[in-house]
């Protein structure tokens, strides 16, 4: 489980790539791990991935892992998601953001 604190830093740094919704996984996965899923408005390159891999790396000082919503195997899929801390999705800040500035 993330701490608001390390959903905060991961916010920040998966920033740039666009995100539209992440969520933590500890699905099948050692506690010295962080998973986190993602989906993304647009492909990232590769080099921008890895980037973000090693930061949050040596945030975190754990083995980091990004996997897209997508690619999560479908025979895991559905517990994987049940299981999942979504952290962040961008329509629901989108009308909260709204909802504050009464913009529609």
């Amino acid at each position: 489980m993330l701490s608001p604190r390390e959903q905060a830093i991961v916010i920040k740094a998966m920033g740039n790539l666009k995100p539209t919704k992440m969520a933590f996984s500890d699905f099948d996965r050692d506690e010295n791990e962080i998973e986190i899923l993602y989906d993304l408005k647009e492909t990232p390159s590769i080099l921008d991935l890895m980037g973000v891999i090693v930061y949050l790396k040596e945030q975190f000082n754990q083995e980091v892992y990004l996997t897209s919503f997508h690619c999560i195997p479908p025979a895991i899929k559905e517990d994987t998601l049940k299981e999942a801390q979504f952290f962040f999705d961008e329509s629901k800040t989108a009308k909260a953001n709204s909802a504050t500035t009464g913009v529609h």
